[in-house]
């Protein structure tokens, strides 16, 4: 469980996320390269909300591989390619994260590591992990 922290004297998010979370003691952490909305094939849609819908279903595949999921995200990172792809992948966002709403900041960029990439979301997470099954 992570502990959101909103301290009072100071603005609230202004937007769907805390100011920060509270890690418990103990916690494996995870950290993710920027993950993109392209498919396992190498192909990456038009739509900016495809490309948020399959960037976070990678960061989700990525976390399952050692028994983590949305709820053990602690910070996002989005960046997006042109301000007016910010309402279609911030609908995305609201959706995937609901209530967790981990720490995160929204980065514009001019340009990605393709053209056709217009959304990257870098996650880092903590949870338990089993040490006796995580490959080393």
């Amino acid at each position: 469980m992570h502990l959101p922290i909103n301290p009072a004297g100071m603005a609230a998010p202004t937007s769907h996320y805390n100011h920060a979370f509270y890690i418990e003691p103990g916690s494996a952490w995870m950290t993710l390269s920027g993950q993109l909305g392209e498919r396992a094939d190498g192909s990456c849609p038009a739509s900016v909300i495809e490309q948020s819908e399959l960037a976070w279903q990678n960061v989700l595949t990525v976390l399952a591989e050692k028994g983590l999921g949305l709820t053990n995200v602690v910070k996002v990172t989005s960046y997006i390619v042109d301000e007016e792809n910010i309402d279609s992948y911030v609908q995305v966002h609201k959706r995937v994260v609901g209530e967790h709403m981990p720490p995160w900041t929204l980065v514009i960029v001019p340009a990605l590591g393709r053209p056709s990439y217009k959304v990257e979301v870098d996650v880092t997470a903590a949870g338990i992990v089993d040490i006796e099954t995580a490959d080393r």
